[in-house]
């Protein structure tokens, strides 16, 4: 079995003399013969297909593919099949041996289709990943890398300068000053003269992004969203909102997401602020284009979030910029916290008319709410356009009734491509990625040649691949945040064709096999919520935990192959470590004014224990302490296979602190980084300056692993730090179990390795 490392470029170019076996319907329609596409499979992964040529037995696809591949192959099957209204049936196919591609040779020409007298004329390449430079720029993308920017990265909403900073190293030796992502996000808003542009999830209306505790004062404290958007509008800014329209949301009903989307909608009709909601649509042809196009507006969603606006021109500059905030940046209700994560003390002030809580019953009154991490950044300079243009295509794709309502952008009237003047040490270079189709996004012509095809549509797929493109050139450690972890599903022990097959943590494991192998340390930290948000005790939640489960036993795995391989003394979790956050509390952390709860219900429960999971909300990836990216993709088959929900996603680093410029990187990636660690730690230690190293996993382990302890001990206790260990067991072989005493989540009947779908 050949390991295929890289990227494959295909040319699927037609075929000829398939047979006719369209008979679908009785042959409701007599001209109807063989409507045939081809595609691509190793194992049970189809890494591409074409479009479907309808009643075609000599179909000219003329398709080229570029596919990232990490993939233990037998064979390469390329099919032709036949695309019926409901189903698909195999034509004919040729098997492609791995080892004849590795040798750098390219594959052309006609290749008989076995089980029918057809053929296919295709073209092969395979590209090791060695052959691929490993440059920061991720190559072959709509948006190039742009240089002479501004970031600011931010964790949770508000960020006050609490004892976790102390030590977090700052350029200048003076304390660190954490800033604050809905506070500056506010000003920003309050300053933009020209236009404000904001593509979400949810928009909530009714939330306040500066708030204040007692008789505190600040500018903002007490104005909502919807008022502030409001003024804007009627001062004379262009203000649009672009939301996702969930399906089941109707101006009588709810829905079962909460977006407010028919809230958004109400309230600003009849005022100067234009709202579109807007499904995420599959444009389609045929009878089951109706099916397709409902079940994608039903269960897919337009995920991004971004806020693009203009700001006044520097003290040394004459014309406006354009600046963006993007990230987890969901406008909404329950996302206000700090990283304190406060369970009680806040609901009748900071978390006033804001209570949430998506993971048991409660109430405002009672509590806990529910605790919210992410990670933001606002940017600018010559990348803020770049997001602009992704706010653009969509709109003229999706409100293109609308399209006048665009403000006209010109380099007159802005600085565009103008780089940001400051210290050459301090500038960022900044690359835009996306997760988006043609059915969203009204691509720029003269770029879309970067966009690779599949079923015949535009597919923008680069979130994947920057992913994977810088894990394959991380050098000590990744660090992970995420909403969700799994994939790789064609890698898994068992249910392999779970529509999970994006490549990440095949990568990741590959990338420390590497490491291992070549006798040097490298370590991967996964911090996930502890359970996906809702019932822990739900199928669909359940069903989430048994394929992370399955990830991570497929991820452990090939580390202790390697392990034993080179006949090391080491663990698994010296290499790969997954751990969620939790926060735990005092009785006497609980104002006494809270009413008590009825008793023998979750909220008498979640009171007397006073701890509840900190849900992690982030996207984000850190490598080598110099680069970072930041967005709104889950690593999950959704976020990554680019034609499900719409994503965006920004990767940064400053050129000037990079490990080949000064070794050790000491800029911005590497100071948010440790603040990060001293949030979830309780402070910072010196051995964190080296998280690729094997004494630091170590240390990270044993304070993640005495957490979990105190979070599932049956008397109420505070925890200082927030890391706690995954709640599994990982062997030396490395299988994944149950970690004994914690099977189930504490104060939830809920496994924590998850279980399959039972059959219907």
């Amino acid at each position: 079995m050949a390991m295929l490392r890289g990227y494959l470029y295909v040319d699927l170019i037609e075929a000829d003399n398939l047979p006719d076996c369209d008979t679908a319907f009785f042959n409701i329609d007599p001209k109807d013969t063989s409507d045939a596409f081809a595609q691509i499979k190793i194992g049970s992964s189809v890494i591409c297909k074409t479009a479907v040529i309808n009643n075609d037995l000599s179909p000219k696809w003329q398709e080229s593919h570029r596919i990232p591949v990490c993939h233990k192959a037998d064979e390469l099957q390329i099919q032709v099949l036949d695309k019926d209204h409901f189903s698909a049936g195999t034509l004919g196919e040729v098997s492609i041996r791995p080892e004849d591609l590795l040798d750098g040779e390219t594959l052309e020409g006609w290749y008989p289709l076995s089980g029918c007298d057809g053929r296919i004329n295709i073209t092969l390449n395979y590209v090791p990943k060695e052959a691929i430079e490993a440059t920061f720029e991720v190559p072959d993308c709509y948006f190039p890398l742009r240089e002479g920017c501004g970031v600011t990265l931010y964790q949770d909403a508000q960020c006050p300068a609490i004892p976790f900073f102390e030590g977090v190293p700052t350029a200048t030796g003076e304390p660190y000053e954490p800033p604050c992502a809905w506070k500056d996000l506010y000003y920003a808003l309050t300053n933009a003269q020209r236009f404000i542009y904001i593509t979400g999830w949810s928009v909530y209306t009714d939330i306040t992004l500066v708030r204040v505790e007692g008789e505190e004062e600040e500018e903002g404290a007490g104005e909502t969203v919807g008022e502030l958007l409001k003024r804007k509008a009627e001062e004379g800014v262009r203000v649009l909102v672009m939301v996702w329209n969930e399906k089941m949301s109707t101006g009588v009903t709810a829905g079962f997401m909460g977006t407010h989307d028919e809230e958004t909608r109400a309230y600003f009709e009849d005022s100067e602020v234009h709202v579109a909601v807007v499904p995420r649509v599959k444009l389609l042809e045929g009878v089951a284009a109706f099916f397709q196009d409902q079940f994608s507006q039903t269960c897919y969603t337009h995920h991004q979030k971004t806020v693009i606006l203009d700001c006044p021109p520097a003290d040394d500059e004459e014309l406006p910029r354009i600046q963006a905030f993007v990230g987890g940046l969901d406008i909404t209700d329950g996302r206000y916290d700090t990283p304190e994560h406060e369970l009680f003390r806040t609901l009748h002030s900071l978390h006033q008319g804001d209570f949430y809580n998506g993971v048991t019953t409660t109430t405002c009154d009672e509590g806990p709410r529910q605790p919210w991490h992410d990670i933001h950044c606002h940017v600018s300079g010559p990348i803020a356009q770049d997001i602009m243009d992704n706010f653009t295509e969509r709109w003229r794709r999706q409100v293109s009734d609308q399209e006048s309502v665009l403000l006209p952008i010109s380099e007159e009237e802005f600085l565009i491509d103008t780089p940001i003047v400051c210290d050459e040490a301090e500038a960022w270079s900044v690359q835009l990625f996306r997760s988006i189709t043609s059915d969203s996004a009204l691509f720029n012509f003269d770029r879309i040649h970067a966009i690779p095809k599949r079923k015949g549509k535009y597919v923008d797929d680069s979130i994947h691949r920057a992913y994977i493109h810088h894990i394959r050139r991380a050098d000590s450690f990744i660090f992970v945040e995420n909403q969700y972890f799994l994939g790789s599903a064609y890698s898994w022990n068992d249910e392999q064709s779970t529509k999970a097959h994006h490549l990440i943590p095949q990568e990741i494991t590959q990338r420390i096999v590497e490491k291992i192998n070549a006798g040097e340390h490298f370590v991967a930290y996964i911090v996930v919520p502890m359970f996906p948000e809702g019932d822990p005790t739900s199928a669909p939640v359940q069903e989430i935990l048994h394929w992370q489960h399955r990830t991570m036993e497929m991820m452990y795995a090939g580390i202790a192959e390697a392990i034993e391989a080179n006949e090391l003394d080491t663990h698994p979790r010296d290499y790969l470590t997954f751990f969620c956050l939790g926060k735990g509390e005092c009785p006497e952390d609980i104002p006494e004014d809270l009413p008590s709860p009825e008793p023998e219900t979750p909220a008498s429960v979640l009171r007397e224990k006073a701890r509840l999971m900190i849900y992690v909300h982030s996207k984000m990836m850190i490598v080598d302490d110099d680069y970072i990216i930041v967005g709104s993709a889950n690593i999950n088959q959704r976020s990554m296979g680019g034609t499900r929900d719409t994503e965006i996603a920004v990767g940064a680093f400053q050129p000037m602190q990079t490990r080949e410029v000064c070794g050790e990187p000491r800029g911005g990636v590497f100071q948010f980084r440790m603040a990060l660690w001293g949030e979830h730690l309780g402070g910072l230690e010196e051995v964190f300056y080296n998280p690729g190293s094997l004494d630091c996993v170590r240390a990270v382990n044993e304070f993640a692993d005495a957490n979990w302890q105190a979070y599932a001990a049956d008397e109420p206790c505070r925890i200082d730090s927030h890391l706690l260990a995954y709640p599994v067991s990982v062997g030396q072989d490395g299988s994944v179990t149950s970690l004994e005493g914690s099977e189930n989540f504490p104060r939830h009947r809920s496994s924590c390795t998850g279980m399959p779908k039972l059959p219907s």
